[in-house]
């Protein structure tokens, strides 16, 4: 056996051991409340990885001299501030000001075989289920590709996220659409909710957060008026983020809060006052939810 071999056998190894199992629910509302419940009576908190879109290498969408990755980290380093009120919860940032978490930074390193194994590994499954027909494919929003070294980041924390047993996953965007002419605003505005499609094992915990989220949300903010997005929630198949694939234990949302090119991002006083209530409201919804004081209608 060549070394390159036994290095891919053993990568392949290990991504079978941490492959997320197709059609058995791994996070609903009831196991979520019940890990916080669990929290509050002393044992394991309730983890939350906040993670912060894009980052210094791929910075996401730009407009108006701002970087969606900068403002990403903004938005999430407010959220995560939030979180410090609830000693039950355990609320870690996936990136900071200096760049990746040290311990996922060198995992990302140290597991690059195992990462792509799995990425391989959750693909095939899912393709083998597709043409089977025991899952339907549902593309309801299309999305731009991820270049290969994010999709590889992505794929790697939520391989992460399933080693350490989080139990609820937030990806903090800024949203943005195609256009000719990128120094003009574009026509949607609002926010959006991803959460994984039905069909995926961790879907009925995410569109349980992401309903209560979203209650917030509107206190202050309309849901996105690009098609698709209108029916936020949205139920989504390729997003990485959220376990495409089936890659992805816990719970997991994806919030684009605002398109970047809105009044209330590009604004100075604005957007440093509307930071602060996307926080505060993503905060309170995730609490209303942990503590059932939320009423939800699953779709």
């Amino acid at each position: 056996m060549g070394l390159q071999t036994g290095a891919l056998q053993v990568a392949y190894s290990k991504a079978a051991q941490a492959a997320s199992v197709f059609f058995v629910d791994s996070s609903t509302a009831d196991t979520l409340q019940k890990a916080y419940r669990d929290a509050q009576r002393g044992k394991d908190k309730f983890k939350i990885l906040i993670v912060p879109g894009h980052d210094m290498q791929s910075s996401g969408t730009s407009f108006g001299g701002l970087s969606e990755a900068d403002l990403n980290l903004a938005a999430a380093k407010l959220l995560a501030e939030e979180f410090e009120q609830d000693s039950n919860v355990e609320a870690r940032l996936a990136r900071n000001d200096l760049g990746y978490d040290p311990e996922l930074a060198w995992y990302f390193v140290q597991n690059r075989d195992d990462i792509l194994a799995y990425r391989a590994s959750q693909q095939a499954q899912m393709q083998g289920h597709l043409a089977s027909g025991n899952i339907a494919s549902n593309i309801v929003v299309s999305h731009n590709f991820a270049p290969s070294e994010v999709a590889l980041k992505l794929y790697g924390i939520n391989m992460w996220a399933n080693e350490e047993d989080y139990d609820l996953v937030l990806h903090i965007h800024f949203n943005d659409v195609p256009r000719f002419d990128r120094s003009r605003p574009g026509w949607p505005a609002g926010f959006a909710l991803y959460v994984p499609e039905r069909q995926f094992s961790n879907a009925k915990g995410s569109m349980a957060v992401a309903q209560a989220i979203q209650q917030k949300l509107l206190k202050l903010y309309r849901v996105s008026t690009l098609p698709g997005e209108s029916t936020s929630p949205t139920e989504d198949q390729e997003l990485i983020a959220i376990g495409s694939n089936n890659s992805l234990d816990a719970s997991s949302v994806l919030i684009e809060y605002a398109y970047i090119y809105e009044p209330l991002v590009q604004d100075d006083l604005l957007r440093e006052q509307s930071l602060k209530n996307m926080a505060r409201l993503t905060y309170e919804g995730v609490e209303d939810f942990l503590n059932k004081r939320t009423e939800l209608v699953i779709k």
